[in-house]
């Protein structure tokens, strides 16, 4: 993408995030393209755009039997769940 006649500002920059901006960048794009690149693939911007990726792994069982029945304990008794993950967080 090439711009004609396109205002310009002047960027300042840290040398370290300048020559890492150039080294991800292809042979002969601009800063501007590549700038303009990182910018266009920002985060999901509603949750459906979130959740849509996940939807292969919709049905599939993600936590064994034993850590599905302990979240649902953790559901059942929250307090209880908190005291026994910062007892378990200082071992």
């Amino acid at each position: 993408m090439h711009y004609e006649r396109m205002p310009y500002t002047a960027v300042t920059l840290r040398h370290d995030v300048a020559r890492r901006l150039g080294a991800a960048k292809p042979a002969g794009e601009s800063y501007s393209e590549r700038l303009d690149r990182l910018l266009e693939n920002q985060p999901a911007k509603c949750v459906e755009e979130w959740v849509q990726p996940l939807a292969p792994l919709e049905g599939r069982g993600v936590f064994t039997p034993e850590e599905r029945e302990r979240l649902k304990a953790d559901q059942r008794r929250p307090r209880d769940s908190h005291l026994r993950r910062k007892r378990n967080a200082s071992v």
